[in-house]
């Protein structure tokens, strides 16, 4: 994974940890192969880099049935971070956050079974190596960020929704559409190309970020529909209002509806222009009426989208004749909110 990290973000049962986690520093006493493994990544300019860590409980391993289970965790820990950064870069000007889920990325070598050698196993290769040969790279094409300003209220719904479907007695349709739409929006949120980006390239990554919202709002039985991506609930009233003309395929003129659903409007007609063959140009990824690309906000208005799936409100009742509690309601209100909060200023900031 292109990440640093001091904190941990902790499900429980699975983990990202830093290097000097003690679990980590546990397992790297016993086993000085992986001690040596961890301490050989560099980025390109062979600057010492210290990886964040996977790890995993020893009594969940045997119940996991395959990798799935724990790159979904990684997709849910990576839409629990790239949404909030993404609204924050553009309500502070600020960019220097995790803004594309490459930096999550599993690292194709690790430890073998027999704990001494080097294993990889990808759709394109599968090869045995030596540790004292290892020289493990982040990615050239993005810096190594820390892992921080996790979306704490998001990804704990989430990870409820984790330990059902992939450690519970049976799965449920919602799950399995939750995590296929995290899977796409993981690919999504990815970096686009490298030095040769084009306009193609983001064309693509539209593409999948509707594909992941219509996943997440697919009612099972029928055809998902502009309808169900419009379904979200909203915290500020200038976003909330029904003031924009926000496109359905059938209806003319347009209902008005919230700021999002205007946005999401222009990203899917984005969408179509793109996997139809119309012609291309700036204008379909740069709409008239919004300041900000469509290929940057898209995440931001996912995670509304998860919002609305999810049920994800603030539901604590309030405390009465105490004032210490009632304190401590309204500041935890504060912290749950503000990530939904910092997302809908990013909308208001991406309307002219």
């Amino acid at each position: 994974m292109d990440l640093t990290a001091k904190g941990t973000v902790d499900g429980g049962l699975v983990a990202l940890v830093p290097c000097q986690d003690p679990r980590v520093q546990g397992f790297c006493a016993t086993n000085q192969t992986f001690k040596e493994l961890i301490s050989r990544f560099t980025n390109a300019f062979e600057k010492p880099l210290h990886p964040v860590i996977l790890i995993v409980r020893n009594d969940v391993v045997s119940k996991l049935p395959s990798i799935e289970p724990l790159a979904s965790f990684r997709d849910l820990v990576a839409l629990s971070v790239v949404p909030y950064a993404r609204s924050i870069a553009i309500v502070y000007d600020n960019p220097n956050h995790i803004s594309y889920s490459n930096s999550f990325w599993l690292y194709p070598w690790m430890l073998a079974k027999d704990n001494q050698h080097l294993f990889a196993s990808t759709p394109a290769i599968t090869a045995l190596h030596i540790v004292d040969q290892f020289h493990g790279q982040s990615s050239p094409e993005l810096s190594t960020m820390p892992l921080n300003d996790v979306d704490q209220p998001l990804f704990e719904a989430l990870l409820v929704r984790w330990k059902r479907h992939h450690l519970g007695k049976r799965q449920r349709w919602q799950d399995r559409a939750l995590f296929r739409s995290l899977n796409m929006a993981a690919q999504a949120a990815q970096l686009p190309a490298g030095v040769d980006a084009t306009i193609y390239d983001v064309g693509r990554i539209v593409a999948l970020w509707v594909s992941a919202f219509e996943i997440l709002t697919h009612p099972r039985k029928g055809k998902a529909g502009l309808n169900g991506v419009y379904s979200v609930a909203y915290l500020d009233p200038e976003v909330r209002t029904r003031r924009y003309a926000a496109y359905a395929k059938s209806k003319r003129p347009w209902p008005r509806r919230p700021l999002a659903c205007w946005l999401y409007g222009k990203l899917y007609r984005a969408r179509c222009d793109f996997l139809h063959g119309e012609p291309l140009g700036a204008k379909p990824l740069n709409a008239e009426g919004s300041k900000v690309s469509l290929f940057w906000i898209a995440p931001c208005l996912y995670r509304l989208a998860l919002t609305a799936f999810l049920g994800l409100s603030f539901k604590r009742p309030i405390p009465r004749g105490n004032t210490r509690k009632l304190g401590e309601y309204i500041a935890s209100n504060m912290r749950f909110e503000r990530y939904q909060e910092t997302i809908e200023r990013a909308l208001l900031r991406a309307r002219k």
